[in-house]
């Protein structure tokens, strides 16, 4: 009973320390990869608390396997390929061009560094050209680079995944295929054959067959992720009775066929298997580390530190030259995007798995497979962690902090907002779908995007780079609803504001919409549009007014007694401070107000 109690405290402690190793590095702007590394190394070879082969035993790598094959199949869901085809020339030739330079430089840096056999030196370079944005992500929210250069290091991180997974899969089966058949070269080759020819039927079947039941409706919509989940993991074990290690292959397939069929409802199944992906990671990783040997790490320090010279030195700046031949990007901009190069998830958990196999079928220096792979991924995370900020501001292509405001409407109330936040300092864009407003604001000066909120043209012309907040101040209560539900994702639900109705002043639940599908509630949460625009026309204009130790907020109060409303409160540091629903506003020296105030207290 004791050792039960001891596993399951283990398990449930494992899963709260991943818990807070991705609330720790969310607080830090750092990739997660690095504390659950630390976590894992710590629990493991050091303490020796975590045994992952002793408390799992034969579950443990059938456990792995299928948690990569979600990982893989929620990586393979991002790769569209329309949007490959429309992306710049740049990104195109980073996934073909430097795919194929980063992997033959690498390969012949593992052969010579590593003494890796030819076959294992060449399935490492292809585990490892991926990156991902499990660690891109952090590192730009860190440095913030210039548009042109996130753009470039997004993108790939999406896209490079599957196809790295597949690159991966491909030339694994290949390796695996010459050990097994040993009787001669075409048993190898039929041996290859038939894991590719199992992997891609599955596959493509598979996911045809799970985006034709989804589209037609045939289960319900809150059994969606879970038919999925079930299809994904029966096609990965089918696929692998059939043909051993084809499964990898069966999966991703599946995602990618999924992410391209039409009328596909996907949206549940995305945000459910983000939060199983982000889950299955955490745990991976602390799991995979708490299995390295001490002695293999710093067998492989050496190694692993020359690995990262030569990427660093050779292969990014190779890579980053044959793609941006032509392009518009200056060389400040192309040495940045060389320096940012990290491994992330997809290459550690690609390697545990496969790493296991070579050691099955005994290759040379097949234990040191996995730990050479975390020895690159943590350098090549740290690295940029570390540097890639002071190397921006260096170089001059970094942004600031996201100031930017995006405004749902063009109304007479949003152009009024948008100006005086203009004048403060904090630019403005104004999204509507309505040209006769659109046309008024432009001819005010002020900018606009003509489009409806979530229509296609906004997602895939509107650059939200530098935008740190939205604004609902639509006239239309629905649309300021829907675009919040919209653009929730891209700024967070604290930066999300929108006017409310008249429901929502009067209580009535059965008509106001629950808070976790809105923003908060603006300018104290009885801000309707209707009022707005009446004090508008009432002759109420907005004033910016600096706050001193002469004239305090109590002092501001005093003087605006006859009538005021805040709107927005700009701090010492130019931080701006949106007024809503439920907070409490205690402005000091040195911050500035923005309120709608009387034309008697004007």
């Amino acid at each position: 009973m004791s050792v039960n109690f001891g596993v399951v405290f283990l398990i449930a402690g494992l899963v709260f320390l991943s818990l807070l190793s991705q609330w720790l590095a969310w607080r830090v702007k750092l990739p997660a990869i690095l504390f659950l590394l630390v976590l894992g190394i710590l629990l493991g070879p050091i303490l020796g608390w975590l045994r992952p082969d002793k408390i799992f035993g034969p579950l443990l790598f059938p456990s792995i396997s299928l948690g990569v094959a979600i990982i893989l199949f929620e990586g393979a869901l991002s790769l569209r390929l329309s949007e490959l085809r429309g992306l710049g020339t740049v990104i195109q030739r980073l996934l073909s061009l430097g795919v194929f330079s980063t992997w033959a430089i690498i390969s012949v840096a593992t052969h010579w560094l590593a003494h890796f056999p030819w076959p294992m030196a060449i399935l490492f370079g292809a585990v490892t050209v991926v990156s991902g944005p499990t660690v891109i992500a952090p590192i730009l929210r860190s440095v913030r680079p210039n548009a042109k250069i996130a753009k470039v290091l997004r993108w790939e991180s999406i896209l490079i995944d599957p196809i790295g997974v597949l690159l991966s899969v491909i030339v694994f089966e290949a390796l695996v295929a010459h050990s097994v058949a040993t009787a001669s070269l075409g048993a190898a080759g039929l041996s290859f054959l038939r894991i590719v020819a199992v992997g891609v039927a599955l596959g493509v079947a598979g996911g045809f067959t799970l985006g034709w039941i989804l589209r037609r409706r045939v289960v319900p919509d809150y059994l969606h992720p879970l038919l999925v989940l079930a299809g994904v993991l029966m096609i990965f074990a089918l696929a692998d009775a059939l043909a051993k290690d084809s499964g990898l292959l069966a999966v991703t397939l599946i995602g990618m066929v999924l992410a391209n069929m039409r009328d596909v409802p996907l949206d549940n199944i995305l945000d459910f298997k983000k939060s199983l992906s982000i889950l299955l990671i955490s745990l991976l990783f602390i799991i995979l580390a708490a299995r390295l040997n001490l002695t293999e790490i710093r067998e492989v320090l050496g190694p692993g530190l020359g690995l990262l010279v030569v990427i660093q030195v050779l292969s990014q700046p190779i890579k980053v030259a044959l793609a941006s031949w032509g392009s518009e990007l200056n060389w400040r901009e192309r040495v940045l995007v060389a320096w940012i190069a990290p491994r992330g998830i997809v290459a550690a958990a690609t390697a545990a798995v496969l790493g296991q196999t070579l050691q099955a079928v005994h290759y040379p220096h097949a234990a040191l497979f996995v730990p050479l792979t975390f020895a690159v991924i943590i350098a090549s995370v740290l690295l940029p962690s570390l540097t890639a900020r002071p190397l921006a501001r260096l170089l001059h292509v970094d942004e600031k902090e996201p100031q930017s405001i995006l405004i749902i409407g063009a109304n007479p109330v949003a152009q009024a907002i948008a100006k005086a936040l203009d004048q403060a300092g904090f630019a403005c864009l104004l999204l509507d779908n309505d040209f006769a407003q659109i046309r008024t604001a432009r001819a005010a000066g002020i900018d606009t995007f003509y489009a409806h909120p979530v229509s296609v043209q906004a997602d895939r012309h509107l650059d939200l780079l530098d935008f740190g907040y939205m604004l609902g101040l639509a006239e239309d209560h629905a649309l300021n609803i829907i675009a919040s539900m919209r653009y929730k994702p891209e700024f967070g639900l604290d930066h999300v504001f929108i006017l409310t109705d008249e429901s929502a002043i009067a209580g009535r639940d059965r008509q106001q919409v629950a808070a976790p599908y809105r923003g908060r509630y603006l300018f104290g949460g009885d801000a309707t549009y209707a009022r707005l625009w009446q004090l508008l026309d009432n002759g109420w204009q907005i004033h910016t007014t600096l706050l001193s130790e002469s004239f305090s907020w109590e002092a501001y109060q005093e003087k605006h007694r006859s009538g005021f409303l805040p709107l927005f409160v700009i701090t010492g540091e130019h931080i701006l401070r949106v007024m809503h629903a439920g907070e409490t506003i205690a402005p000091a020296s040195g911050d500035h107000i923005l309120a709608l105030i009387a034309p008697s207290a004007a």
